[in-house]
């Protein structure tokens, strides 16, 4: 079977801070906007930028639902503490509830969990208008790669510096980054409810799928192919339908090309022209 190929993770985290910076003059602004959700993927994120800017360009903003658990605030705390920014709290509760309400969502978890995602990135982007800033993403590459995401939600950002690295290698850049243990050892989850985690929800953990989705999107291997790599075939068959099923969120705004000028993501454009 084979394996996920490494990364070397000091380069990578020196790559990603450079982008970053780039990213932040090329705009011709000074100030990040970060969820800090008090999971791995939001604490590497802020993590790496400030390494990018220093910590008081870095705003984080927790932002906790009607249901979310008090644990991923502590640890929201924990990883601003340590990397010196302020974390502003922004309750959506009382919103979260409201705005249910008035679209009659009530007990569907999954309309509510996307709900909240969508208020959340609202409150970024708010936040980022107000003090000239740019929304930084958190997702990782296994989740765009799964679906595993709110279209215009957390997929939503200005940049997602996190987004071409595996969740694997998201633990390793979280503990060469110094992010606390509890925060890196604890299962990754949305906490769009009491309990739920990704695992549970996808039917699959990251490191188990991650050699899978690799070898097929990069590789080429085919479901035959894995299945003789010695991959089991339920995970196989697991993974595949979830990347073939959300394909359709890669690409959140496709637009209909009629011209050789399209401003699409076949055609390359220079991003920051001098």
């Amino acid at each position: 079977m084979r394996e996920l190929p490494p990364v070397h993770i000091p380069l990578l985290a020196e790559a990603l801070t450079r982008f970053l910076a780039e990213e932040l003059r090329a705009a011709g602004l000074r100030r990040w906007v970060v969820g800090l959700s008090g999971g791995i993927d939001s604490a590497v994120a802020a993590a790496l930028a400030v390494r990018a800017v220093g910590a008081e360009p870095v705003e984080a903003l927790a932002l906790p639902g009607p249901t979310s658990s008090p644990e991923s605030l502590e640890h929201a705390r924990l990883v601003a503490d340590g990397l010196g920014i302020r974390l502003d709290i922004v309750d959506l509760g009382e919103a979260g509830r409201a705005f249910a309400s008035t679209l009659d969502i009530r007990e569907d978890r999954l309309r509510f969990g996307n709900l909240l995602a969508r208020m959340r990135m609202t409150t970024l982007f708010d936040r980022a208008r107000r003090d000239g800033a740019l929304v930084l993403g958190t997702s990782n590459k296994s989740e765009i790669l799964l679906g595993y995401s709110t279209l215009f939600g957390d997929a939503a950002a200005s940049v997602q510096v996190l987004g071409d690295v595996w969740k694997t290698h998201i633990f390793e850049l979280a503990r060469f980054l110094g992010t606390p243990e509890v925060v890196v050892s604890k299962p990754p989850t949305a906490d769009l409810w009491p309990g739920q985690t990704d695992a549970g929800e996808l039917g699959f953990d990251y490191p188990t799928a991650d050699p899978v989705l690799h070898w097929h999107h990069e590789g080429g291997m085919t479901r035959d192919d894995l299945v003789a790599a010695g991959f089991p075939e339920s995970l196989v068959e697991g993974v595949l339908h979830a990347y073939r099923r959300n394909r359709f969120k890669w690409r959140p705004t496709v637009i209909a090309r009629v011209s050789s000028s399209c401003i699409n993501v076949d055609r390359i454009l220079p991003r920051n022209p001098r």
